[in-house]
Formats: C-alpha cells, sequence, structure tokens
C-alpha cells in the first residue's frame, strides 16, 4: 500500500473517531467526551498538516519537531484530564499530584516549543537533549500512572484504558528516542522506516478506538447505574406511597373503631336509663317478666362490650342480640313496635360487621314516631343475591332530634375498611331501607 493511501486511511479513521465521540460530546455534554474529542481533533489535524506541509509548506527539521512536542503535549494535559474524571483515584494525593501534573507539563511545553522555534539546532544541544529527555520522560510518566490507575478497575473500562495506555506509552518511548537525537536501533532504509511509520500510525488508530470503546462502556455503565436508580426511586416511591396508604387506612380504622365506641358509649348510658325505668316498674307489677328483663339486658351489654373484639361476626349471632335488643324495646314501647325477621337458614353462616342490625334498629326508633295507634315497623330479610334487607316504614318525628350522624356513616366505614360492596340506603315518601351485602364466608381447607 502506498504513503498516500497509508495517511488516507489513517485520516478515515481518526476522522471517523472524532465525528463519533463529537457527536457524544453534544448529546451526553459530558467533559469526559470533551477531553477526548480535543484528543482526536488534535491527531487529525496534526496528520492533516503532515499531509498540506509535504506537499505546501515546507518546514525545517526544528519546527517539525517543534509541532510534535506541541501535539503530544496537549495531548497528554487532556490525558490526565480523561484519567482523575474516569476513574476513583486509590490515593487522594495523586489527584492533586496530577493537577500539578498538568501544569508542569504545560510549562514544560511552552519551553520546549519556545526554544525549538527560537533556536533552529537548539533540540540536537546538551541542553536541549537534556530537557527534551525530562519532557518525554514526563510524558511518558502519565502513561504509566494512567495504566496504574485503569488496572485498578477490573472491568471492560479498565482493561481498554489500560490497553490504550500502553500503546500511548511505546509512541511516546519512540519518540523520545527519535526527538532526543539518539539513534534508532531500526534500520535507516526508506522501505523499514515507512513500515515503522505505518505501524506506528497504526498503534495510534488502534490506541484511539481504546479510549473510545472505554468511553462508550463507561456510558453504558452509566446508563444502567442511572436506570438501576432510577428504579430504586420508583420502588422507594412506591414503597412510600403504600406506607401512607396503609397509615390511611390505620387512621380510617381507628377512626372507625372510635366512631364505634362513641356510639356504645352513647348507648349504654341512654339505654341503660330507659331500660332501668322499664325495669323499675316490671319489679312491682310482673316479677316474672323483670327477671326476663334482666337477663335479655346482661345479654344485650355482654354482646356490646365485646363487639369490637372481632371485624365481623356471623348473621346468626346478630339475630340472636337483635332479639335480646328488641325484648327490652318491646318492654318499653309495647304495641308501638314491631320487628319481623324472615331470614333464608342458607345465610345464617354468612357474616356482617357486628352491631350493625342495633345500629339501624336504633336509627329507626330514634327518627320515626312509635305510637300504639301509629306502630313503628321494622322488617329483617334476606334476598338471594345475599343481602340483609332492612326497611320500615317512615314516619318522621315533627320534633328535632339530636344525631351526631354517625350510625350509617360508621357501617358504611366499615364496609369500605373490609374491601366489600358498600350497602345501599333507599329513602321513599313511605319507608326507608337499607341493604346490607353479606359476606360469604371463606370455607376452610380440608
Amino acid at each position: 500500500m502506498s504513503g498516500e493511501a497509508v495517511l488516507f486511511v489513517y485520516l478515515g479513521s481518526v476522522g471517523a473517531i472524532f465525528l463519533l465521540n463529537a457527536v457524544q460530546w453534544s448529546f451526553f455534554r459530558d467533559w469526559v467526551y470533551g477531553l477526548f474529542t480535543l484528543q482526536t481533533l488534535i491527531w487529525f489535524a496534526h496528520s492533516a498538516f503532515n499531509r498540506l506541509s509535504g506537499e505546501d509548506i515546507p518546514l525545517s527539521e526544528s519546527q517539525n519537531m517543534a509541532v510534535y512536542a506541541a501535539e503530544y503535549g496537549l495531548v497528554r494535559i487532556f490525558y490526565v484530564g480523561l484519567i482523575y474524571r474516569l476513574f476513583t483515584i486509590p490515593h487522594l494525593p495523586l489527584t492533586q499530584w496530577l493537577r500539578r501534573g498538568q501544569l508542569g507539563m504545560g510549562i514544560f511545553l511552552l519551553v520546549e516549543v519556545g526554544m525549538m522555534l527560537l533556536q533552529e539546532h537548539w533540540h540536537v544541544s546538551p541542553s536541549g537533549r537534556i530537557l527534551s529527555t525530562v519532557y518525554w520522560c514526563l510524558l511518558m510518566s502519565t502513561s504509566v500512572i494512567g495504566s496504574w490507575v485503569a488496572a485498578q478497575r477490573r472491568d471492560a473500562v479498565g482493561i481498554l484504558f489500560l490497553i490504550g495506555s500502553v500503546l500511548l506509552l511505546v509512541n511516546e518511548t519512540n519518540h523520545l528516542f527519535y526527538y532526543t537525537g539518539y539513534p534508532w536501533t531500526l534500520s535507516r532504509e526508506p522501505s523499514t522506516i515507512q513500515w515503522h511509520i505505518r505501524i506506528l500510525g497504526g498503534s495510534r488508530i488502534l490506541q484511539l478506538l481504546c479510549f473510545s470503546l472505554c468511553l462508550m462502556f463507561r456510558q453504558r455503565q452509566l446508563a444502567v447505574a442511572e436506570a438501576v436508580e432510577q428504579t430504586r426511586r420508583e420502588q422507594q416511591l412506591v414503597q412510600q406511597r403504600l406506607q401512607t396508604q396503609l397509615a390511611f387506612q390505620r387512621l380510617e380504622q381507628e377512626k372507625t373503631q372510635v366512631q364505634l365506641r362513641a356510639l356504645q358509649a352513647q348507648v349504654n348510658p341512654h339505654f341503660l336509663f330507659n331500660s332501668l325505668n322499664s325495669l323499675s316498674s316490671l319489679i312491682d307489677d310482673n316479677p316474672e317478666q323483670a327477671s326476663q328483663f334482666v337477663d335479655r339486658l346482661s345479654q344485650v351489654y355482654r354482646y356490646l362490650l365485646k363487639a369490637n373484639e372481632q371485624p365481623l361476626t356471623t348473621l346468626a349471632r346478630e339475630l340472636d342480640f337483635i332479639q335480646s335488643y328488641y325484648h327490652l324495646l318491646k318492654t318499653r314501647y309495647e304495641r308501638g313496635l314491631t320487628v319481623s325477621v324472615q331470614v333464608d337458614p342458607a345465610f345464617t353462616s354468612w357474616q356482617l360487621p357486628p352491631m350493625t342490625l342495633q345500629l339501624l334498629v336504633e336509627n329507626a326508633v330514634k327518627h320515626n314516631v312509635i305510637l300504639a295507634a301509629q306502630p313503628l315497623q321494622i322488617a329483617i330479610q334476606t334476598d338471594h343475591p345475599g343481602h340483609l334487607v332492612i326497611r320500615n316504614n317512615l314516619q318522621r318525628k315533627r320534633t328535632r332530634v339530636l344525631s351526631n350522624g354517625v350510625g350509617l356513616s360508621t357501617i358504611l366505614a366499615q364496609y369500605q375498611k373490609l374491601g366489600h360492596a358498600v350497602p345501599e340506603v333507599i329513602e321513599s315518601t313511605d319507608a326507608f331501607t337499607v341493604r346490607i351485602p353479606l359476606i360469604q364466608p371463606v370455607a376452610e381447607p380440608v
């Protein structure tokens, strides 16, 4: 392959790598891509300059060496920036020394290039050789440090950066012998020199390719880490939302329990006062009925005290309780109140919140007129879909009734807390109906 073809392949490869990283720099706005893009731009510009200088811009040996020294110096300053931006330095003071090394290389670069441009044969003088040796050894030391830092990171990013640093070190070793004026160990034959230049050009392309792949793997790792962090944040938000919902449900449950206890506290003194008045009149007139009344009263209060122990109870227990409760009301209101029960036995094992029937019966008694000539009739029935239907004729009291309005709302809240369909309230001109969905018990495993 001719020298022109080699140069064309080299320029095309470096230009493609430059464009790729320039696009990534513009997309990610990451200084790592910016530094490497500047490196590839310098390599590309120098190669294009060599192509032009060979034809139209003749340079002396000293000027050509000054261009090479400036090229490698700028690339190395950017390379050091890549080291402490790409990797976590094992020793913190090393980062400070790297930054100082950048400043030192900048000073050496100005001195080296300036002396080569000002004095034609300065690079072959003893002082020039000493300064050039120190300068190129300083550049090589940064490659050694970069290789050591990359070797600490045992992944694709570290391995690729290590390979690129070693190739860069090889190139600098070659230039150390050339620019300090020491003879090559290779033959001075033109064909041998051409092969040597091709090998160095190929190693530079491979070096840039390794650095470019290193940045791509790094970007992939950052994307994966960002996705993992995003997933963690989303899971944390979901967990916080669930905790908030759980806390809200607990508050609602506590609110419902407080309302239920408030109802019990409200029922107990008022109901107990009326029951004791009824009992007082029965003791003298009908001692036997008074004894039955006391038994029913004890059953009612025993049930009321245990109502909070379980969230659900069977329909059979509620019906037993409501019979005792109705017996006490019947003693007081006599023919002014009737409660009829028509329940399918198939539903007696189904469940509902405790005190549901008591709240609904008490609600009907509280808001309606109860007279022997105008009796309040309460019907308790079941329908085939599995609902308990409580219906009473509507004959509202004309006087205002003091009520806190938590009876029905407590029942609704209990069903919402259990996650079941809420009861249905139907009011017409002559009747008030509440349909309570019964909860089918879960069959126990055999």
